[in-house]
């Protein structure tokens, strides 16, 4: 079948630009290659296409020594032999034709230089096993071994082989990803299998699940993909009491406010129900980094407001954490204290703005002697301030004595 239709009307004159100085390079050297995965499957699927994979038989490094550099500018290689190169403006990820064996499950595979089809079959489902020619002599015929266009046809999201999700657990990330993305269904006997491994889960690294959780906060629909985790046990998978508040999470997305991470938002919220034990445990677990790490801790002490506290004691509990964490505690309800999103409020709208007027060189002048009671007085003033105990300069000066001579 040749697609090369699909290809004029979903690539740009940029893109084609840049694929055919890959592929020229390429046949200089005696190699072939190809688009593959995502491209291909969006251009079947009449999307617009955002990146584009090829793959060459040879090591991309020896294709970049081909290439006219005048108009091609390497911007990362990675460990598997992967490069991300910019040619006539059009970013491509570079990456030789490679068969791929895992030592154990769930850990990342050994690769070496392989054929086109060896490289198609080792991808994750059958939608992504799609490559098309990009030579001038074949330009537009499309590479199909595993029933990857009949998939697309009925929208199913389907495996390569039944030991595909041992081999590599973060599959079953992707799979929620793609299906809610796409709009697919899972294939009955993927999704028998991914019920089946999903203790695989449980072999992955921090770092690896973690990425998975970031792919997935990228992603437009990212409260589906995580409710469909939820519904096939991933977060149990991940950690047995890790109670996700679902219900909570739109709410949580949708009304981030400017100069938050998303990301972050994302990983609080999903921790923001469980316990302090609990969020520990999976910070460590994840290997949350030390400033995500101190954002965990911050729910665990918003978590300490009760109703009818005091501002002072609101805003004592509150100052220095992080706005991700505010706006996470904000945004879900918390049965132990209704008053919990009014409290933040004021703590963000009113209570961080209050500053007092007397300094330590006032506390000097009216006899305070240097020490730690210059600062316990401040503080003292500050407190009444946040209570509405006093508001003018004078009261705040008044009140220095009448500590001074309590003292």
């Amino acid at each position: 079948m040749n697609i090369s239709d699909r290809l004029s009307e979903g690539l740009s004159d940029r893109h084609t630009q840049a694929i055919s100085a890959v592929s020229i390079a390429a046949s200089s050297i005696g190699a072939k290659a190809f688009v593959v995965g995502g491209a291909v499957r969006d251009v079947l699927l009449c999307k617009e296409i955002k990146d584009i994979d090829m793959a060459v038989e040879c090591r991309p490094q020896k294709l970049l020594s081909s290439l006219n550099m005048k108009s091609a500018q390497v911007i990362s290689t990675s460990k598997f032999e992967t490069v991300k190169i910019e040619v006539f403006g059009q970013v491509i990820d570079l990456a030789m034709t490679r068969s791929e064996v895992y030592p154990k499950p769930g850990v990342l595979p050994e690769v070496q230089l392989s054929t086109i089809e060896k490289d198609l079959s080792r991808r994750d489902f059958t939608i992504n096993a799609l490559g098309v020619h990009v030579d001038a002599t074949r330009w537009g015929d499309l590479i199909d071994h595993h029933g990857g266009l009949q998939d697309l046809c009925h929208r199913k999201v389907r495996v390569l082989h039944n030991q595909s999700f041992v081999d590599d657990p973060t599959r079953i990330f992707r799979a929620a990803r793609y299906a809610t993305r796409l709009s697919f269904e899972m294939e009955l006997t993927t999704k028998e299998a991914l019920f089946r491994d999903l203790d695989g889960i449980g072999k992955l690294s921090g770092t690896r699940i973690l990425n998975e959780l970031n792919l997935t906060f990228e992603e437009t629909n990212s409260v589906e993909v995580l409710k469909n985790l939820d519904e096939w046990g991933v977060f149990k998978a991940i950690h047995p009491q890790l109670d996700i508040p679902l219900e909570a999470l739109d709410t949580v997305k949708n009304s981030s406010p400017e100069g938050v991470s998303s990301y972050e938002v994302g990983l609080l919220a999903l921790l923001y129900c469980s316990s302090d034990v609990i969020r520990d445990e999976i910070s460590k677990r994840l290997k949350f980094s030390s400033s995500l790490h101190s954002k965990v801790y911050d729910l665990g002490r918003i978590r300490q407001l009760v109703p009818s506290m005091k501002n002072s004691d609101i805003y004592e509990k509150l100052k220095g954490l992080s706005l991700e964490s505010l706006h996470v505690a904000r945004s879900i309800s918390s049965p132990a204290n209704l008053e919990l999103p009014a409290q933040i409020d004021l703590y963000l709208s009113d209570l961080v703005k209050v500053s007092i007027s007397v300094t330590g060189d006032d506390l000097l002048e009216i006899g305070i002697p240097e020490g730690p009671l210059i600062g316990s007085t401040l503080c003292s003033i500050h407190k009444e301030l946040l209570d509405g105990q006093i508001e003018t300069r004078q009261e705040q000066v008044e009140l220095a004595k009448k500590i001074f001579s309590d003292s």
